[in-house]
């Protein structure tokens, strides 16, 4: 039985917008990756899962529950972060965590709750609307996790956390993946999907456009390099793998789609004073991706 399974989902605006037959199935013990940008239908998706709003077709199971018919047994399993924080501003951070888990009925994991405080250095004494928001953020983390769901759903749960609280919050992520629980983690800051999920999907305008492991991304994503010879620049547009290539005297500007080894290999053999490699921007990598999902006929997946 998979985590999450949705087979044809459709919720659709008023508008148009939405999502439109979603089939997507998420293992147990997976850290699953949602990408697409601001708009694509990631939150959406996850507020159909989640009972908060209505689909209007298709079908949908999160741990075995149906989304419709039980969902009341569905939000029990689940943790849920969502993309904007919706906690109780006049509540201290503890009195919030208490009321979750009075509701789910287990009030007896405030210990677990102590413990996730402490490892994300949150102070959940204060009144929420008196913490920064980096604060407030990791205050959700903890209500999002302290019952201990078998399925977390995170919608952008990194905004506002810094780099270190980040590294902390990813470690606790991969010890709930060890444990067998299951993350749907929504986001579009491909380098932190990048760092801790095997699979990821990547959604357009409600549409899924890609499905595929993460190493599966990264061999295929182009690489932007600039080069600087010691003379006039090569034929870098002869090398393989090499494309775009732009030419100003001895610098060479270029697009690489391959092994990174193979372009390290020719740049030792050439004269070169300088050279730099990055990758695209995460726009760049969507738009690649829904132009192959274009040229598939938007396949879902």
């Amino acid at each position: 039985m998979h985590a999450i399974e949705l087979e044809n989902l459709r919720m659709e605006y008023a508008n148009g917008r939405g999502i439109h037959g979603l089939t997507l199935q998420v293992e147990r013990g997976e850290i699953f990756g949602f990408l697409g940008p601001n708009g694509a239908g990631k939150s959406t998706t996850i507020r159909t899962l989640l009972g908060m709003l209505a689909p209007d077709a298709g079908t949908a199971r999160v741990a075995g529950h149906d989304i419709v018919t039980d969902g009341v047994a569905v939000r029990r399993v689940t943790g849920y972060l969502p993309s904007e924080n919706a906690l109780y501003l006049g509540m201290t951070g503890e009195e919030a965590v208490q009321f979750s888990l009075r509701v789910r009925g287990c009030p007896e994991r405030m210990l677990r709750a102590a413990d996730l405080a402490r490892r994300l250095s949150v102070d959940l004494r204060p009144k929420l609307r008196s913490l920064s928001h980096g604060q407030r953020q990791k205050a959700a983390i903890v209500v999002a996790l302290a019952h201990d769901p078998e399925v977390l759903i995170l919608d952008e749960p990194t905004t506002g956390l810094d780099p270190l609280v980040q590294e902390e919050f990813f470690a606790l992520l991969r010890e709930e993946r060890d444990a067998g629980k299951t993350v749907f983690l929504s986001s579009h800051v491909l380098s932190e999907v990048e760092q801790l999920c095997k699979r990821v999907g990547i959604i357009r305008d409600g549409l899924l456009v890609e499905v595929n492991e993460v190493e599966a991304l990264r061999r295929n994503r182009v690489k932007h390099v600039a080069v600087t010879f010691r003379g006039p620049a090569e034929d870098v547009a002869s090398w393989p793998g090499c494309s775009e290539v732009r030419v100003d005297g001895p610098r060479a500007r270029f697009a690489f789609h391959g092994p990174i080894g193979a372009l390290l290999e020719r740049l030792a053999r050439a004269d070169v004073v300088d050279a730099s490699v990055g990758d695209p921007s995460l726009e760049e990598v969507f738009r690649a991706f829904y132009r192959k999902g274009e040229e598939s006929g938007g396949d879902d997946g």
